[in-house]
């Protein structure tokens, strides 16, 4: 960058003559009309093209203006050492000329991508990885020019994509060589890139686990979960959720509860609504029993039985990875289903639910109730207010 003119691309666009900066003397439009030949340098531009891009005026005003841009331009950057001018202009058209001799980090990254392939060298991927690592003239962008911020939010997509490709590429060479913290690195990349790609989230989990931190991976999960939820009201997929759950599992093994069990009191209120709709007593009752329980102990649950409840509390089907199918489920599997999750959970919770307004309990709430206090008498205390 110290002899001869050097374009900087990547970033912030800067322009370079002998080492020293000369941005600052190029006006917004100038650096922008730049900016659009070097992009373009293996063809011509018409002087009609980029002053209608760059000056919504008169035909008079914005060729006028297109040449003292062009003037300014030429007079800011010299000729090279073979006294080569920068631009070459006609009557018609403008464009870089070819014999002038000058670098940037965009023609590096073109040569590079030319010298890749599907095994290319570590050292020429991560070199790519530098160039990519910045935004395609990040900040620039031309206030009254949509046709230019068009071309411009083109060209960061498309350098974007080939950053994504480039981290893939890191990433399966750090995998291959077992450099499992790099190949973090380059996943936590990717996920910069685009936060909402789930097969990312299922490789840095694995990684966590690869690394035995397993708490770290749990993390990614519900990281994850809470974006998608957030910002596109959705639950992560089966593949992902089906990961987190196994982990749990693996969790919950691991460290079992020790000591004097947990205690979980619940307030489950009867009222009109649970008096008119059969099973909504119980529905709620589902709900705040696994709202009070640790995740990680409600997944040791047979999936049998969260699948049955499902059909009752279907906050049950996207929280625990559970087919979606709506099916009728007989209500002496139900009741059965119900005991399975208390005596699971008993495990690890001492149980207690205060009932209030029992006679607006609907018939089958009422008995599934009363066939729990029976049957789960270790497990489950209800009591009636």
């Amino acid at each position: 960058m110290d002899q001869g003119l050097f374009i900087q691309m990547f970033g912030s666009a800067d322009f370079f003559v002998a080492g020293k900066p000369v941005t600052t003397r190029l006006s917004a439009k100038s650096l922008a009309i730049l900016i659009f030949l070097v992009c373009h340098e293996q063809h011509r531009t018409t002087r009609e093209k980029l002053a209608s891009m760059f000056w919504g005026e008169s035909y008079e005003t914005a060729t006028y203006n297109l040449r003292y841009n062009l003037w300014n331009i030429k007079k800011v950057i010299p000729p090279d050492e073979k006294g080569e001018e920068f631009l070459i202009t006609s009557k018609d058209f403008c464009g870089i000329n070819p014999a002038y001799q000058y670098t940037s980090d965009l023609a590096r990254l073109q040569q590079l991508l030319k010298e890749q392939s599907g095994d290319a060298p570590l050292d020429i991927l991560l070199e790519i990885r530098e160039i990519l690592s910045r935004e395609f003239l990040e900040d620039f962008h031309i206030r009254d020019s949509d046709e230019f911020n068009d071309w411009l939010l083109f060209e960061r997509t498309r350098y974007q994509k080939l950053s994504q490709e480039n981290l893939e590429q890191l990433y399966e060479d750090y995998i291959q060589n077992q450099d499992l913290t790099r190949a973090e690195d380059a996943l936590r990349a990717l996920l910069r890139i685009n936060p909402y790609e789930e097969k990312y989230y299922c490789r840095i989990m694995k990684l966590c686990l690869q690394k035995g931190e397993r708490h770290a991976a749990l993390r990614w999960y519900q990281s994850c979960e809470e974006l998608l939820l957030k910002d596109l009201n959705l639950a992560p997929s089966k593949t992902l959720r089906e990961l987190y759950l196994e982990i749990t599992s693996q969790e919950q093994e691991l460290s079992p509860k020790s000591g004097p069990l947990e205690e979980v009191t619940l307030e489950l209120s009867a009222d009109e609504d649970t008096a008119a709709i059969s099973g909504l007593l119980l529905s709620d009752l589902i709900e705040l029993l696994v709202s009070a329980c640790e995740r990680t102990v409600v997944s040791q649950v047979p999936r049998v039985f969260l699948e049955d409840l499902s059909s009752l509390q279907p906050t049950l089907i996207p929280t625990y990875g559970l087919e979606g199918n709506c099916r009728q489920v007989s209500q002496a599997r139900l009741l059965h289903s119900l005991r399975g999750l208390i005596t699971q959970l008993s495990k690890t919770y001492c149980i207690t639910v205060y009932l209030e307004g029992e006679s607006m309990a609907d018939p089958f709430s009422r008995h599934a109730l009363n066939y729990l206090r029976r049957t789960c008498t270790n497990e489950f205390q209800l009591y009636v207010r």
